[in-house]
């Protein structure tokens, strides 16, 4: 099933797959998950991305949403990295967290659409540009929400030379036409 924004063209990625809607279910999965350390929704979260994807066999290298040191530091652990292993693993793809940093900006929860897309903008940036050009990406994140941070991290990636970003996320916000 395509969504309202993939029916439109205006795509953030190239293609994109969600495993379920952002709502009071996926949302009480997601936010123990990501904010307070509850890991065991690691397996049933990335276990439904992978069957998204268990057709696909061109993804070359498989990227999760870099945090900043920052916010590593201080969550201890990177939500989308723990998602992105089995899903790498599954691929036969390299997993890459080193390639792409994150400058650390305020956290986007509460913002609106176009806060959110002023205060990513630039935050990315390619330290091996070699392991991306030509490359097909699939970034790896727990929800997409406005897709600010997917636009961004595209047009990054895009402008390092890779070929094709995609995208799995375990949620996403949808708005009703």
């Amino acid at each position: 099933m395509l969504c309202p924004v993939c029916i439109s063209g205006k795509n953030i990625v190239d293609w994109m797959r969600a495993a379920c809607v952002y709502d009071d279910a996926s949302r009480d999965i997601m936010l123990p998950f990501k904010h307070a350390g509850a890991l065991r929704f690691q397996k049933l979260m990335s276990k439904a991305m992978i069957n998204l994807v268990r057709d696909v066999n061109d993804i070359d290298v498989v990227i999760p949403v870099p945090l900043s040191f920052w916010r590593l530091a201080k969550r201890g652990y990177n939500q989308a990295t723990l998602l992105a292993r089995p899903i790498a693993k599954h691929l036969n793809a390299t997993l890459d967290i080193d390639s792409v940093r994150r400058i650390h900006r305020r956290d986007m929860g509460h913002l609106n659409a176009a806060a959110r897309r002023k205060n990513i903008r630039g935050v990315f940036h390619v330290q091996r540009p070699d392991l991306i050009k030509g490359k097909v990406i699939l970034l790896v994140d727990d929800v997409f929400t406005t897709g600010a941070t997917f636009y961004e991290l595209r047009r990054t990636l895009k402008k390092a030379g890779a070929k094709e970003v995609r995208a799995v996320v375990f949620c996403r916000t949808v708005k009703a036409i």
